[in-house]
């Protein structure tokens, strides 16, 4: 298997996980503190994953006080509190994902063909109107 595939089969499990620990939550708990603890965790567990991890030769300001890092983070909050109350609101674990990331992915079409220069072709063309369609079809009741 390519480590790209097995990347992202290591992603997917985590989305799995995410959304099925999502739904799960207590619907009387503080957000924030839900997302404190949560985080507070997920760094203990990178912290025991990082020395499996090498470092190439970046400073420590470059690695994490650049904008992107801030970036990271602030989106990591917005997704997860976005998340944690659409589904305490009723939302379905059925689709909400696939929406959000089918969303999203129609939302970096102009950042990946105008910032990172990624080509841009008829055969992506035709899954962006597949993606309109699916998302369509997921939220009908």
């Amino acid at each position: 298997m390519k480590p790209m595939l097995a990347f992202l089969l290591i992603a997917v499990l985590g989305n799995v996980l995410y959304h099925v620990g999502q739904k799960s939550l207590a619907p009387g708990t503080n957000p924030m503190t839900v997302l404190m603890v949560v985080y507070a965790m997920a760094f203990a567990f990178a912290g025991l994953a990082a020395p499996f991890f090498r470092s190439g030769n970046v400073s420590w300001s470059a690695q994490f006080l650049a904008w992107p890092v801030v970036a990271v983070a602030l989106g990591v909050l917005l997704i997860e509190i976005g998340f944690l109350l659409a589904y305490r609101t009723g939302g379905s674990i059925q689709w909400a994902g696939v929406a959000v990331n089918g969303l999203a992915a129609l939302l970096l079409v102009p950042f990946a063909i105008f910032i990172f220069r990624e080509k841009f072709s008829l055969l992506r063309m035709v899954g962006i109107a597949l993606t309109l369609s699916g998302m369509t079809l997921l939220t009908r009741h």
